[in-house]
């Protein structure tokens, strides 16, 4: 599981500062949420595109976690 904290010091990481930039939240927000695994859904969903996946929602939300394993409503059995 890759956590904020891991990935900005994994090699060609997207800087703190650039990345709060591009998911339009402050750096010290963004900082806030270094070590957590419980992030608010829409920052996860945000963290995980800037990043290319990288940093995977389901693994930083217990929401979206929640939410992707749940079976789809409406689906054929």
């Amino acid at each position: 599981m890759m956590t904020l904290d891991t990935y900005l010091a994994s090699d060609g990481a997207k800087s703190l500062t650039a990345l709060a930039a591009e998911i339009a939240i402050s750096k010290g927000r963004l900082s806030q949420l270094r070590h957590s695994i419980d992030w608010p859904p829409d920052l996860a969903l945000k963290v995980e595109s800037a990043t290319s996946g990288a940093i995977n929602a389901s693994s930083i939300s217990k929401i979206i976690a929640a939410a992707r394993e749940a079976p789809a409503q409406g689906a054929a059995a």
